[in-house]
């Protein structure tokens, strides 16, 4: 705003400076052509030695009315008056008129100056012009103009150039302090929101604001999301642990109610303790990742399945379970190694433990940086209403089988963190069939 002051004022500081020179360069034309009058009427003296002036032959009116405010004079070589306009006579002191500069023939002086407290403009000329005999003789041409009009006109110009200035910085100041007020009051309802969602009223922004600001408040309501979400998950980590821990925890209370351990004891005790470590550690390192925010090395997809499928086919040997698996020699996904475990591992342990006796894995390539990964079985399969409840915290469909119903759960809460798109369809085993969309490492 201070900057849009001061460039006014200096704009209005160079327009007056414009106006004042091309004025002054008209009032020098207009003496110009008045003396360009005066030499027109130019005739030799009846000696023929010098020049005069034939004043009939004057179309300036002004030259011949008394003290008119415009006066000529002529002065031969010595700067002597051989000629005066008729307006410059008795009551004008045309004596006292200050002298011309010795300019050479055939320039031009330009000067304003004040005379007895009165302004006035001045023009000589200096001429060469011969006599009877040929020889040149200088002669000095001056036109003297009152300038009190052009004063007090630029003195109403100014006037009226800082007046409408000082009008005009008074109404821009207070369109500016309307317009800031305005644009402003959008950032006043963020505010309000911001307060509102501090006292815990709403959960995000929810008022409509200008193109400006909505970018503004979606990443808000996106970080506010997050947060939220994050804080969720936090405790839905700690009820993972909590049920976790139980089975160890049960088996535990169960060793300790006898007198003596014996050595089989021990070791079930040494392994229940570290897998109840081992929870702990991943559950805690879950919960305190920030939600799309880790950037994780490259894991090998395929590396893992090997892993957890050669552990799967050890624990359900009794079943038998024909494995299938059409991947490629690698696949490399941006992932926790834990949450990848946490996945696969569910839905392959699902498989196993819920296929009659075919498990089949693939991978197809969906573009140049997706892949569709899926996982089938030739079990009993799920309907949707059922994919829905297994989905949910705590619901187990078999309550024949050990567990606590969180498997899927978090398996849904982890594929959503790293925006991992989640399907569930039939098999062409007749079971069911997890499908999987990773972003894969080029």
């Amino acid at each position: 705003m201070i900057v849009l002051v001061l460039f006014m004022i200096l704009t209005a500081i160079a327009l007056e400076k414009a106006v004042v020179k091309r004025a002054l360069i008209a009032e020098q034309d207009k003496l110009q052509v008045m003396i360009y009058s005066l030499l027109a009427a130019v005739e030799q003296s009846r000696d023929g030695l010098t020049i005069t002036i034939a004043t009939e032959r004057l179309f300036e009116s002004r030259l011949m009315t008394r003290d008119s405010g415009l006066y000529a004079v002529l002065y031969d070589e010595h700067y002597e008056p051989i000629w005066r306009s008729a307006s410059s006579t008795e009551s004008v002191a045309w004596k006292g008129f200050p002298k011309a500069k010795n300019i050479s023939a055939g320039d031009w002086e330009f000067s304003s100056q004040t005379l007895n407290k009165q302004r006035l403009f001045s023009l000589a000329f200096a001429i060469l012009w011969p006599d009877t005999h040929d020889q040149l003789n200088r002669y000095d041409v001056v036109i003297w103009q009152d300038a009190s009009d052009y004063f007090s006109q630029l003195d109403r110009f100014r006037q009226t150039l800082w007046a409408w200035l000082g009008i005009t910085i008074v109404l821009l100041l207070i369109v500016m302090y309307l317009v800031m007020m305005w644009s402003l009051r959008p950032l006043k309802k963020v505010s309000l929101e911001i307060k509102a969602i501090e006292d815990r009223k709403q959960t995000g922004f929810e008022q409509k604001y200008p193109t400006e600001i909505t970018p503004l408040t979606e990443n808000l309501n996106i970080l506010l999301s997050r947060e939220q979400y994050q804080h969720q998950r936090y405790r839905n980590a700690m009820d993972d642990l909590a049920h976790s821990l139980k089975t160890p925890l049960a088996v535990l209370n169960g060793l300790t109610e006898g007198v003596l351990l014996g050595e089989s004891e021990l070791v079930t005790m040494r392994e229940q303790t570290a897998r109840m470590n081992q929870i702990v550690s991943y559950q805690l390192q879950r919960a305190s990742n920030s939600v799309g925010v880790t950037i994780n090395k490259p894991i090998d997809l395929v590396v893992i399945i090997d892993k957890i499928s050669l552990a799967l086919e050890k624990v359900y040997q009794e079943k038998k379970v024909k494995f299938e698996s059409a991947l490629p020699n690698s696949i490399l996904i941006r992932m926790d190694e834990s949450d990848c475990y946490e996945i696969v591992g569910n839905l392959l342990d699902n498989a196993f433990k819920y296929c009659r006796d075919k498990v089949r894995i693939r991978c197809v390539e969906v573009n140049s940086d997706e892949i569709e990964f899926s996982i089938e079985d030739n079990g009993c399969g799920l309907n949707s209403f059922e994919v829905d409840r297994i989905l949910n915290r705590g619901t187990r469909l078999d309550e024949t089988n050990e567990g606590q119903g969180i498997g899927l759960a978090v398996v849904a809460e982890v594929v959503k963190s790293y925006s991992i798109s989640l399907k569930f369809e039939p098999s062409t085993l007749n079971g069911l069939k997890v499908v999987l969309l990773f972003q894969v490492v080029s």
